[in-house]
């Protein structure tokens, strides 16, 4: 549940600042005052009945009511964002220009067309950004590994990360998405956490194993832990990904894959026993002079791949900030936030991952899955 409170506490220290900027520009407008006042509380009065009775009322109320208050939250972050500049810039303009005296002489004529023009605004940035999110892009990379994988010498992996399924990201989205992993013909197929966001029962209510079971690339569906699969029913959560939805879930071990070469799969950094990557190529007697594909879903520390000799390092978790300016912020975080980048003999791809947690929109991010052709030069 700290989560969910988390999320209480963000969702109304947003609200608090344009709620009493609405009620200043309508100050003189009592039936106008009176509309905004009700639609807040009712917004806010939802979404908490969302938060804390999720677990009792049926799915599809669950979904309105989180969809509901995720797209507020997102709409009232941009409109404090933009009201704070606003007010900073009115604030430094005061009594020095023309402009700066109009604005003075006329508050509430100007905060009004300043409401009107910015909501206006981030609803078109908001359609965009849902749009991306609706409609994910394919991004392909051509990597070249220099060891020999057998009779092996090309194959095409789709990695995938970062799904979200769950209350929000439903059945209809997983159909969609399992429809675009198999139209990329791929020989394996990759998840790197974060499969499932918060519980299980939505899941296992729609049964969206069914899509997954459509998936039967040659070489296999595998899988790693995220964090949110160890949020709530974290075994239960595991199996049901393993044994139900037939992803093969390698946890801190490997996999021989056609005598060729080696899947290895990490723990997330959140799972306290979680072995570093040595001992794990220590303790399955993996040969090293084969190639090794590792899926990780945090890149907080690209050099332990690198120095352990991973050939192909396949991350997610950054969500690529999602919406601006969250993207930023990852790219001070993160050596690589999205994208392709290589260190040495590593080959390192970090997903912008395929859903969302929360708000589905993607602003100034993308939605992606991963295609890479993948050649071994060694054979």
């Amino acid at each position: 549940m700290t989560v969910y409170f988390y999320a209480l506490f963000v969702h109304l220290s947003l609200n608090i600042y344009i709620y009493l900027k609405g009620l200043r520009l309508l100050e003189e407008k009592r039936t106008w005052r009176a509309i905004f006042i009700t639609f807040f509380v009712a917004e806010f009065t939802l979404y908490l009945i969302g938060l804390l009775f999720y677990s009792v009322l049926p799915i599809p109320i669950v979904r309105f009511l989180w969809l509901m208050g995720s797209t507020w939250m997102v709409f009232i972050f941009y409109m404090t964002l933009l009201w704070l500049i606003i007010d900073l810039l009115l604030l430094l303009n005061r009594r020095k220009t023309a402009v700066g005296n109009y604005f003075n002489k006329h508050p509430r004529n100007t905060g009004a067309m300043f409401f009107i023009v910015t909501t206006l605004s981030i609803a078109a940035i908001m359609y965009i950004g849902n749009r991306k999110f609706r409609y994910p892009v394919v991004t392909k990379q051509e990597i070249t590994i220099n060891k020999s994988a057998g009779n092996i010498s090309s194959m095409r992996i789709v990695a995938v990360s970062d799904l979200h399924l769950g209350y929000l990201i439903d059945k209809r989205y997983t159909k969609r998405y399992i429809d675009l992993i198999i139209e990329q013909q791929p020989d394996l197929v990759v998840f790197m956490g974060d499969i499932i966001d918060t519980e299980i029962d939505p899941l296992v209510n729609q049964k969206v194993n069914e899509d997954f079971l459509r998936l039967n690339p040659p070489m296999g569906v595998y899988g790693c832990t995220g964090n949110h699969e160890f949020r709530y029913q974290a075994e239960a959560k595991i199996n049901w990904l393993h044994n139900d939805a037939n992803i093969k879930m390698i946890r801190d071990s490997a996999v021989l894959i056609n005598n060729s070469f080696y899947i290895i799969g990490r723990e997330d950094y959140v799972y306290p026993p979680r072995a570093d990557l040595m001992t794990i190529i220590e303790e399955q007697n993996i040969d090293t002079s084969m190639p090794m594909i590792v899926l990780n879903h945090t890149p907080d520390n690209l050099d332990e791949e690198m120095k352990n000799g991973a050939d192909l390092a396949l991350y997610g978790h950054t969500h690529e900030g999602q919406i601006f300016p969250f993207n930023i912020l990852t790219r001070i975080m993160f050596e690589v936030a999205s994208g392709y980048k290589q260190k040495g003999d590593t080959h390192v791809f970090v997903s912008s991952g395929l859903g969302l947690s929360g708000p589905q929109f993607r602003i100034g991010t993308k939605s992606e899955i991963v295609v890479l052709d993948v050649t071994f030069s060694g054979n």
